[in-house]
């Protein structure tokens, strides 16, 4: 199973999608986070399952609408 390191004090950081083969190698990153910026707050986890989606958008161009009748009175 792979492992990940992530940087919580940073969503935003690719590295938190860099799969490690080893225990050991996401540990060193997450090390290496910490030596760069001591305040952030790093874990590392053991990937089990990983899901992704796919989404689809369609546009075309929309029906003319009806035209609406007179009122009657």
């Amino acid at each position: 199973m792979p492992y990940i390191a992530i940087n919580l004090s940073n969503a935003y950081d690719v590295e938190n999608n860099t799969r490690y083969a080893t225990q050991a190698e996401a540990d060193t990153r997450a090390r290496a986070i910490l030596n760069q910026f001591p305040t952030a707050q790093v874990f590392t986890a053991q990937v089990l399952k990983d899901y992704s989606a796919k989404v689809t958008v369609t546009a075309k161009d929309p029906a003319d609408p009806a035209p609406e009748s007179e009122p009657t009175s």
